[in-house]
Protein backbone atom coordinates (compact mmCIF):
# COMPACT_ATOMS: atom_id res chain seq x y z
CA UNK A 1 0.00 0.00 0.00
CA UNK A 2 1.52 3.36 -0.99
CA UNK A 3 2.16 5.93 1.70
CA UNK A 4 0.17 9.13 1.69
CA UNK A 5 2.44 11.06 4.07
CA UNK A 6 5.18 13.54 3.29
CA UNK A 7 8.06 14.45 5.60
CA UNK A 8 8.71 18.20 5.31
CA UNK A 9 11.70 19.79 7.01
CA UNK A 10 14.00 22.79 7.16
CA UNK A 11 11.19 25.34 7.27
CA UNK A 12 11.39 28.35 9.62
CA UNK A 13 10.31 27.74 13.22
CA UNK A 14 7.59 30.37 12.78
CA UNK A 15 5.83 28.31 10.09
CA UNK A 16 2.36 27.21 11.17
CA UNK A 17 0.11 24.33 10.22
CA UNK A 18 -1.97 26.79 8.17
CA UNK A 19 1.13 27.90 6.23
CA UNK A 20 1.92 24.28 5.33
CA UNK A 21 -1.70 23.62 4.39
CA UNK A 22 -1.57 26.52 1.90
CA UNK A 23 1.57 25.08 0.30
CA UNK A 24 0.34 21.49 -0.06
CA UNK A 25 -3.39 21.90 -0.73
CA UNK A 26 -2.75 22.76 -4.36
CA UNK A 27 -1.68 19.12 -4.86
CA UNK A 28 -4.41 17.29 -2.92
CA UNK A 29 -6.79 17.63 -0.01
CA UNK A 30 -4.93 17.47 3.28
CA UNK A 31 -6.00 14.81 5.78
CA UNK A 32 -3.70 15.81 8.62
CA UNK A 33 -0.67 18.00 9.37
CA UNK A 34 1.54 17.37 12.39
CA UNK A 35 4.09 20.11 13.05
CA UNK A 36 6.59 18.61 15.49
CA UNK A 37 7.25 20.85 18.49
CA UNK A 38 9.78 20.88 21.29
CA UNK A 39 8.26 19.45 24.46
CA UNK A 40 9.75 22.05 26.78
CA UNK A 41 9.37 25.24 24.76
CA UNK A 42 6.41 24.33 22.55
CA UNK A 43 8.28 25.89 19.62
CA UNK A 44 8.32 24.19 16.21
CA UNK A 45 11.36 22.01 15.57
CA UNK A 46 11.28 22.86 11.85
CA UNK A 47 9.76 19.68 10.51
CA UNK A 48 6.32 18.20 9.99
CA UNK A 49 4.33 15.31 8.53
CA UNK A 50 1.73 16.17 5.92
CA UNK A 51 -0.87 13.50 5.15
CA UNK A 52 -2.52 13.90 1.76
CA UNK A 53 -5.80 12.36 0.68
CA UNK A 54 -4.50 11.27 -2.75
CA UNK A 55 -1.22 9.30 -2.53
CA UNK A 56 -0.81 9.48 -6.31
CA UNK A 57 0.23 13.16 -6.13
CA UNK A 58 3.04 12.70 -3.61
CA UNK A 59 5.67 12.30 -6.30
CA UNK A 60 4.64 15.50 -8.03
CA UNK A 61 4.60 17.45 -4.73
CA UNK A 62 8.07 16.14 -3.87
CA UNK A 63 9.42 16.95 -7.33
CA UNK A 64 8.03 20.48 -7.35
CA UNK A 65 8.67 21.47 -3.70
CA UNK A 66 11.86 19.68 -2.61
CA UNK A 67 14.87 22.04 -2.50
CA UNK A 68 12.73 25.13 -3.17
CA UNK A 69 13.17 28.33 -1.21
CA UNK A 70 10.57 29.11 1.44
CA UNK A 71 10.99 32.21 3.63
CA UNK A 72 14.74 32.14 3.13
CA UNK A 73 15.13 28.42 3.85
CA UNK A 74 15.53 25.50 1.44
CA UNK A 75 12.64 23.08 2.02
CA UNK A 76 13.26 19.36 2.17
CA UNK A 77 10.24 17.32 1.06
CA UNK A 78 10.36 13.51 0.99
CA UNK A 79 8.01 10.59 1.34
CA UNK A 80 7.72 9.77 5.04
CA UNK A 81 9.23 6.48 6.08
CA UNK A 82 8.33 4.58 9.22
CA UNK A 83 10.81 4.10 12.01
CA UNK A 84 13.02 1.02 11.66
CA UNK A 85 11.12 -2.00 12.95
CA UNK A 86 7.92 0.00 13.44
CA UNK A 87 5.79 -2.36 11.33
CA UNK A 88 7.03 -5.39 13.26
CA UNK A 89 6.42 -3.67 16.60
CA UNK A 90 2.90 -2.70 15.56
CA UNK A 91 2.15 -6.26 14.42
CA UNK A 92 3.49 -7.63 17.71
CA UNK A 93 1.34 -5.21 19.75
CA UNK A 94 -1.76 -6.13 17.74
CA UNK A 95 -1.16 -9.89 17.92
CA UNK A 96 -0.69 -9.86 21.68
CA UNK A 97 -4.12 -10.64 23.09
CA UNK A 98 -3.32 -10.94 26.76
CA UNK A 99 -1.63 -8.21 28.78
CA UNK A 100 1.83 -8.83 30.20
CA UNK A 101 1.98 -9.43 33.95
CA UNK A 102 3.08 -6.51 36.11
CA UNK A 103 6.75 -6.13 36.99
CA UNK A 104 7.46 -8.00 40.22
CA UNK A 105 11.25 -8.07 40.39
CA UNK A 106 13.73 -5.77 42.00
CA UNK A 107 16.58 -4.46 39.85
CA UNK A 108 19.65 -3.29 41.71
CA UNK A 109 21.78 -0.81 39.76
CA UNK A 110 25.23 0.15 41.00
CA UNK A 111 28.13 2.14 39.58
CA UNK A 112 31.26 0.01 39.19
CA UNK A 113 34.23 2.34 39.51
CA UNK A 114 36.71 -0.36 38.45
CA UNK A 115 34.92 -0.91 35.12
CA UNK A 116 33.59 2.66 34.76
CA UNK A 117 30.07 1.39 34.01
CA UNK A 118 26.74 0.63 35.67
CA UNK A 119 25.92 -2.91 36.73
CA UNK A 120 22.27 -4.01 36.88
CA UNK A 121 21.32 -7.17 38.74
CA UNK A 122 17.97 -8.93 39.02
CA UNK A 123 18.58 -11.04 42.14
CA UNK A 124 15.39 -13.12 41.73
CA UNK A 125 16.52 -14.28 38.30
CA UNK A 126 20.27 -14.31 38.84
CA UNK A 127 20.99 -12.14 35.80
CA UNK A 128 23.31 -9.18 35.37
CA UNK A 129 23.71 -6.47 32.79
CA UNK A 130 26.16 -3.65 32.22
CA UNK A 131 26.06 -0.31 30.44
CA UNK A 132 27.23 3.28 30.42
CA UNK A 133 23.87 4.49 31.78
CA UNK A 134 21.54 2.92 34.35
CA UNK A 135 18.93 2.40 31.61
CA UNK A 136 21.33 0.62 29.26
CA UNK A 137 22.46 -1.62 32.12
CA UNK A 138 18.83 -2.55 32.86
CA UNK A 139 18.19 -3.26 29.18
CA UNK A 140 21.23 -5.53 29.11
CA UNK A 141 20.02 -7.39 32.20
CA UNK A 142 16.62 -7.85 30.58
CA UNK A 143 18.24 -9.20 27.41
CA UNK A 144 20.10 -11.73 29.56
CA UNK A 145 16.84 -12.69 31.26
CA UNK A 146 15.16 -13.21 27.87
CA UNK A 147 17.96 -15.43 26.60
CA UNK A 148 17.85 -17.34 29.89
CA UNK A 149 14.16 -18.05 29.11
CA UNK A 150 15.12 -19.85 25.93
CA UNK A 151 17.53 -22.05 27.84
CA UNK A 152 15.43 -22.54 30.98
CA UNK A 153 11.62 -22.62 30.47
CA UNK A 154 11.09 -22.58 34.24
CA UNK A 155 12.35 -18.98 34.31
CA UNK A 156 9.87 -17.83 31.65
CA UNK A 157 7.12 -16.75 34.02
CA UNK A 158 9.60 -14.93 36.26
CA UNK A 159 11.28 -12.99 33.48
CA UNK A 160 8.13 -12.12 31.53
CA UNK A 161 7.49 -9.17 33.84
CA UNK A 162 10.83 -7.67 32.87
CA UNK A 163 9.86 -7.14 29.27
CA UNK A 164 6.45 -5.63 30.00
CA UNK A 165 7.77 -2.17 30.86
CA UNK A 166 9.81 -1.37 27.75
CA UNK A 167 13.23 -1.03 29.31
Amino acid sequence: MPSNTLFVSNFPFTTTELDLREIFEKYSSITNIRVITDRQTGRSRGYAFVEMEDPAVLGRAIEELNETSYRGRRLVVNEAKGRPGEAEQKATRQSSTRPMPPFRHRIVVQWREDAHEYDAEVPDLGVHGAGDTPESAMRDAIRHAETANEEDPAQECLASGLTSHGF
